[in-house]
């Protein structure tokens, strides 16, 4: 069965009170939008039609469906009948586009489901009855009508069947009903629960599941689909043997790759594009993105990791080291306080604490080159561009700017004078006795 998907994302999204658009807030770093297109994409479709704002419509998470602009936010109605000409298949699927947990599963039943109109699915579990979805009402167990939450009864809001807004119609009747939707006296918009004034055969499809079909419209909707996200992205990581020492502190991106038997210790923040290897451990309170970890690597405490760097097995982050888009090499180390940033690092080398790699002359970045069974002294700064040559070692509290070639021991500081009884002088003169 061939069918086509539109998904209504042309909402001011007031509610969340930001100029971000909601559907481009992440959920563990990934877009809202994002989530439902991919899912989406899970079902095989003929066609996936994203309706939005002009203002909007080139968004790089719109490059692989068809953008149809609604140039006023008038309801959903008139959203999905800004995608009618777009539509070729012999069904369509329609779903907000703030609902990011929904499930290629449940779309995929959806997508297979036979009858000869509409499908409405979602069962709303009794304590979520205070939820603002509007209700289904039944007739003798039979689609009778949906009430808006706004305008239903004390009665029809005790009802436990909602309406998720998700809906499978036949495309010839979407097509010929939907325009004969007329505006609501009351909100000047049109709905589209109002296609069921003219079709009267209606199947529903019942689900417990009530996290799938969470919406967005507030950032606490939003933290709400982000504490759920992750507690599902714990218990998969930990059922695939990793050991998670305070599984309530530690946060994951959607993309996160975490190998077995690597250890993460509590406040540990993980973002996009990070792969972490067998043994690993990392540190409390660390931040990393953007990384390659390979096995039995050893991160923080208190470390920063970022822009595109990499670990080979065996190499070690100390506490409060920050690294950005750098590459060490197996078993070289950082172990305290220090930056290397564009930097590429050999094998079995050191780096003293306090090191800094300055890659940034205010204009331009540049990058910096250590070689295999260096030692690079405490408080050494070396400045890019700059080579460190293979088993050299580079002197304690200096400044290096030039390279220095193999086997070389380095030392770019003055000469310690010491001016006998000067400071008694000094406090003399100030004063101090």
């Amino acid at each position: 069965m061939s069918v086509d998907f539109i998904i209504l994302a042309a909402g001011n999204s007031s509610r969340m009170k930001s100029s971000l658009p909601k559907f481009f807030h992440t959920i563990a770093g990934k877009p809202i939008i994002r989530y439902i297109i991919d899912t989406i994409n899970e079902c095989s479709p003929q066609n996936v039609i994203v309706v939005t704002q002009d203002k909007i419509k080139d968004s790089e998470y719109f490059s692989d469906v068809t953008v149809k602009i609604q140039p006023e936010p008038l309801g959903t109605a008139d959203a999905v009948k800004c995608a009618l000409d777009a539509l070729s298949s012999e069904y369509t699927i329609i779903l907000c586009g703030d609902m990011p947990l929904i499930s290629a599963e449940h779309l995929k039943n959806l997508a297979k489901t036979s009858s000869k109109n509409a499908l409405i699915a979602m069962t709303l579990p009794h304590e979520f009855q205070h939820m603002p979805y509007g209700r289904i009402v039944l007739d003798n167990g039979k689609f009778d009508k949906i009430v808006e939450y706004k305008n239903a009864t004390d009665a029809e809001k005790l009802i436990s069947l909602a309406n998720t807004g998700i809906y499978k119609i036949k495309t010839e009747s979407l097509k010929k009903y939907v325009p004969q939707i007329r505006k609501n006296a009351d909100s000047g918009e049109y709905y589209l629960t109002d296609i069921f004034n003219f079709i009267k055969e209606v199947e529903v499809i019942q689900s417990p599941d009530y996290e799938a079909f969470h919406g967005i419209n507030t950032m606490q909707d939003l933290a709400k689909a982000e504490a759920f996200m992750q507690n599902q992205l714990r218990q998969k990581f930990m059922a695939n043997g990793v050991n998670l020492v305070s599984p309530e502190t530690v946060y994951f991106s959607h993309d996160t790759q975490i190998e077995n038997d690597v250890v993460i210790e509590p406040n540990v923040i993980i973002g996009n594009n990070v792969k972490i290897g067998a043994g690993s451990h990392i540190y409390a309170f660390s931040h990393i993105q953007d990384c390659c970890i390979s096995q039995n690597v050893e991160i923080g405490p208190f470390a920063r990791i970022r822009g595109n760097s990499s670990f080979a097995e065996g190499a070690a982050i100390g506490n409060f080291v920050e690294v950005k888009g750098s590459v060490f090499g197996t078993k070289t180390k950082a172990k305290h306080l220090a930056y290397i940033g564009d930097t590429t690092i050999g094998e079995k080398t050191n780096i003293g604490a306090g090191t800094i790699t300055c890659n940034y002359d205010g204009v331009s970045k540049s990058k910096t080159a250590i070689g295999s069974n260096v030692f690079v002294g405490s408080n050494s700064t070396l400045i890019a561009p700059i080579t460190i040559e293979d088993n050299t070692i580079l002197g304690a509290g200096s400044t290096f700017t030039d390279t220095v070639p193999a086997g070389s021991l380095a030392i770019a500081r003055q000469r310690q004078i010491n001016l006998e009884q000067k400071a008694n002088d000094i406090w003399r003169k100030k004063g101090k006795k």
